[in-house]
């Protein structure tokens, strides 16, 4: 009788191959095959098993079993990780340029036109924000820098760590306010 299942086992299988054109899976990934087999096994015990003697049926019925518990222990991928959806902040060598651009100009009115032209197109971190409000001698251009740049902070959840870039607390208030907007 474990001859006569093998071979029907074997034989369904090349059967199955043979018939695989017709067959449309939704994709041949190790999830979707196994799906796919304990389908089949489902099948052959609803329709095949059921017509065999009682003492093979029991035979069968226990080789199933056994297969049933083999697919289970197949290792499967691991499920894909989740692609972080931007924005994304200005990479670093792009953030180095900037930075170079603003200590190039001599006057705190060019280097602001920088950063508020650079914040209508690039998104940043905290510590870039800080970067570049230490760039700053006077605290109305480290304001004024803060206000343009805080609403493309991508990590605002360390917003905390700006407050502590400014010296004068009439200044972290300030800021705090900007932050609070």
């Amino acid at each position: 009788m474990k001859t006569f299942l093998i071979f029907f086992l074997l034989s369904s299988f090349v059967i199955a191959q043979n018939n695989k054109e017709h067959q449309q899976f939704s994709d041949d990934r190790p999830i979707s095959i196994i799906e796919n087999i304990s389908h089949n096994l489902e099948i052959l015990e609803r329709d095949y098993l059921t017509k065999l003697s009682y003492r093979d049926y029991v035979r069968a019925k226990d080789l199933l079993i056994e297969t049933y518990n083999l697919l289970l222990v197949i290792p499967l991928p691991p499920p894909p990780v989740p692609v972080e959806e931007g924005p994304f902040p200005i990479s670093e060598e792009e953030f180095s340029g900037l930075v170079e651009s603003i200590k190039n100009e001599s006057f705190q009115e060019n280097q602001l036109s920088i950063v508020q032209i650079s914040s209508r197109y690039n998104y940043f971190t905290v510590n870039q924000v800080i970067r570049v409000i230490e760039l700053f001698s006077f605290s109305d251009g480290k304001l004024t820098a803060l206000e343009y740049l805080y609403p493309n902070v991508v990590d605002k959840f360390n917003s905390h760590q700006i407050i502590n870039a400014f010296t004068y607390s009439s200044d972290k208030e300030k800021a705090q306010e900007i932050i609070n907007k």
